[in-house]
């Protein structure tokens, strides 16, 4: 009877310890431990930081344009939007907790073209019109 339940508490113990090394292991894996997760893990990090200064970039660059007064009211709320939307992707490209080359790719022609929009309507000779002052231009 003894050795029964001996038996039983050491074959309890073996699967837990089993379960428990298992769990790690799965951890480890998860968060980018071993050889080859944790290159994918430094890239996809690589990848946020290049399109957080980015977009940190282009968010100063409307802002300049808005104090500056190159940018209409207009102007200024399409480029937000289009900020935003980008930053909507980027959020579902984030659900799966890394960002691939694919992904970074079409957030890096989407800031591209943000970029090239920035620019146009910052020099399209549009003026906002501030109350009692005449437009710069036109």
């Amino acid at each position: 009877m003894k050795s029964t339940l001996l038996k039983k508490s050491l074959g309890m113990l073996a699967l837990s310890t089993i379960g428990l090394v298992s769990t790690g292991a799965q951890a480890d894996r998860d968060h980018g431990n071993d050889g080859h997760g944790s290159r994918a893990y430094r890239q996809s990090q690589a990848y946020s930081q290049q399109i957080n200064a980015r977009q940190g970039q282009q968010m100063d660059r409307i802002q300049a344009g808005r104090h500056s007064g190159r940018l209409t009211r207009a102007e200024f709320r399409e480029l937000m939007h289009e900020q935003h939307r980008i930053s909507a992707i980027e959020h579902n490209f984030r659900a799966d907790g890394h960002i691939d080359a694919w992904e970074f790719q079409r957030l890096d022609r989407a800031l591209n073209v943000a970029s090239r929009n920035i620019r146009a309507e910052k020099h399209d000779h549009q003026a906002r019109l501030a109350y009692g002052h005449t437009p710069r231009f036109n």
